[in-house]
C-alpha cells in the first residue's frame, strides 16, 4: 500500500488499542497535498490516538498508515525531518528568549540559518520581541511562536493539535489568518479542534470522528448540507418534556427534530416552513426565545453523533 500520489497521509483499517479499550478502531482516510483536514470529536473519540500514530508517538495495532509516501512503523524518523508539529499544551523553553528557542529547535533539524528565523518571525509579528523571555509574552504572541517553531524546518506537512484553545476570539481569528498563509505557500495542514467555526473557517475537509471510529469525511458545507435542507429553528428548554409539548404544537407542518441536553432543533423541509413555524413558535413560547437561523456544523455534529459536541467532555 502507497496510496493515492496525491495524498501526504493515507490510512487503511488503523486500529489502537489500551488494554481493553480501542481507542481507534479500524479508520481509513487520507489528506491530500495541499489541503487543510480538520479531525473533530469529543474527548475519547480517537482522534489525539489517531494524530499520535502520525507523528509517531504511539505505536500503530494493526493496519497501514503511509505518511509523506513512507511507512510510519519503519521510516517515522525520516517522516518526522519533513513534519512540523504544533502541540496543544505550550513547551516553549521559559529560560530562553524567543530568538533563543527557535534557534535551539532549530538545531534539531540541522537549520542553522538566520535568515529562517528571522522570516519566521517576520510572518508572525515577533521581530519587536525578539530578546523577549518567553515569559514576558502574551498567551497569543506564545501561541505565534509555537507556530513559528513548528515551521522552523520547512515541512511539508504541519500537524496541529487544538491550536487556538485558550485565546481570546480576536487573537484566535488572527492565528486563522496566519493559517491560511500558511496554507497558501502549500503547505499541507491536520488539525484537531473543538471549534466548529474554527472547522469552517479553515478547513476543505473535516472527519468527524465518535468513539473511536469515522462518522463522516466531507467539505463542511456537504456534511451540513446533506443533514439541512433549510433554515432550523432552535429553541431553549428546561427538560425534553417541555420540547414534546413544543412539538405536539407543530402538527400542520412537516419536520425533523433533533435535541441535546440544552436545546432542541426544528428541522423544516422547506423554507417557507421554517419561517411558518418561527413565527408560530414565537406567538406561543415567546419566553423560550426560538432563533431561526442558518445550520451549521455543530448541528451536523449533532446530526451524526446524537450529542453535541462539548456533551462527551
Amino acid at each position: 500500500m502507497t496510496g493515492p500520489a496525491d495524498a501526504l497521509i493515507t490510512a487503511k483499517e488503523l486500529l489502537k488499542r489500551y488494554d481493553d479499550h480501542v481507542a481507534v478502531n479500524g479508520i481509513s482516510f487520507s489528506v491530500n497535498r495541499g489541503e487543510v483536514f480538520g479531525i473533530v470529536g469529543p474527548n475519547g473519540a480517537g482522534k489525539t490516538t489517531t494524530v499520535n500514530m502520525i507523528t509517531g508517538k504511539c505505536i500503530i495495532d494493526s493496519g497501514d498508515l503511509f505518511v509523506l509516501g513512507k511507512d510510519a512503523r519503519s521510516r517515522d524518523r525520516d517522516i518526522r525531518k519533513s513534519m512540523g508539529v504544533v502541540p496543544q499544551e505550550d513547551s516553549l523553553d521559559p529560560d530562553l528568549s524567543v530568538y533563543e528557542n527557535l534557534q535551539i529547535y532549530a538545531g534539531y533539524f540541522g537549520v542553522h540559518s538566520k535568515q529562517k528565523i528571522q522570516e519566521l518571525l517576520g510572518f508572525f509579528d515577533l521581530v519587536p520581541f525578539r530578546d523577549y523571555n518567553v515569559m514576558e509574552l502574551s498567551g497569543g504572541m506564545r501561541r505565534r511562536l509555537t507556530l513559528a517553531r513548528g515551521l522552523i524546518n520547512d515541512p511539508l506537512l504541519l500537524i496541529l493539535d487544538e491550536p487556538t484553545t485558550g485565546l481570546d476570539p480576536q487573537v484566535r481569528h488572527n492565528t486563522w489568518d496566519k493559517l491560511l498563509q500558511i496554507k497558501e505557500r502549500g503547505i499541507t495542514i491536520l488539525l484537531t479542534t473543538h471549534y466548529m467555526e474554527e472547522v469552517t473557517r479553515l478547513c476543505d475537509r473535516v472527519m468527524i470522528m465518535h468513539n473511536g471510529t469515522i462518522i463522516a469525511i466531507d467539505t463542511p458545507r456537504h456534511i451540513v448540507a446533506s443533514h439541512y435542507p433549510t433554515d432550523v429553528i432552535e429553541v431553549k428548554f428546561s427538560d425534553h418534556v417541555d420540547f414534546n409539548g413544543i412539538l405536539g404544537s407543530l402538527s400542520a407542518f412537516r419536520f425533523r427534530h433533533e435535541f441535546s441536553s440544552t436545546f432542541g432543533l426544528i428541522i423544516p423541509e422547506r423554507f417557507e416552513d421554517a419561517i411558518a413555524i418561527h413565527t408560530k413558535l414565537s406567538g406561543l413560547y415567546p419566553t423560550l426565545y426560538p432563533v431561526r437561523r442558518p445550520p451549521n456544523l455543530e448541528d451536523a455534529f449533532l446530526a451524526v453523533t446524537g450529542t453535541s459536541l462539548h456533551e462527551g467532555e
